[in-house]
């Protein structure tokens, strides 16, 4: 049985997001989907009591991206490092943030781009 993980991926900067689904083709991720969102500091610091905390949220005034690919586990490493490859450090605050999460259960995936 292969084991499917969901590779959840938040990035501010849309150009990134392009950038990094185009990778994905090139490693053979057939199933990702883009969400654009709103992080804690961005929705705080509307907050007029509470638009001082938007500086403790590096990227806060810009939009997130959520980017989540359900890839066979093998492919983790390869998503990781396409990732890295378009993003950089991910370690320099407001860049961005990635996770797996383990899938119980799959279906209507297509098996290959290529």
């Amino acid at each position: 049985m292969i084991r499917m993980q969901l590779v959840i991926t938040i990035l501010k900067d849309y150009r990134l997001v392009e950038d990094l689904l185009l990778r994905y083709i090139d490693i053979d991720v057939t199933g990702a989907t883009v969400i654009e969102g709103q992080g804690m500091g961005q929705l705080l610091g509307d907050v007029p009591i509470l638009a001082g905390l938007r500086g403790l949220f590096p990227g806060s005034g810009k939009n997130s991206f959520v980017v989540l690919a359900a890839v066979d586990g093998s492919k983790v490493d390869a998503c990781t490092s396409a990732l890295e490859e378009v993003c950089g450090d991910m370690s320099i605050p407001g860049t961005g943030i990635t996770f797996t999460i383990p899938i119980g259960s799959i279906r209507g995936l297509k098996d290959s781009i290529h």
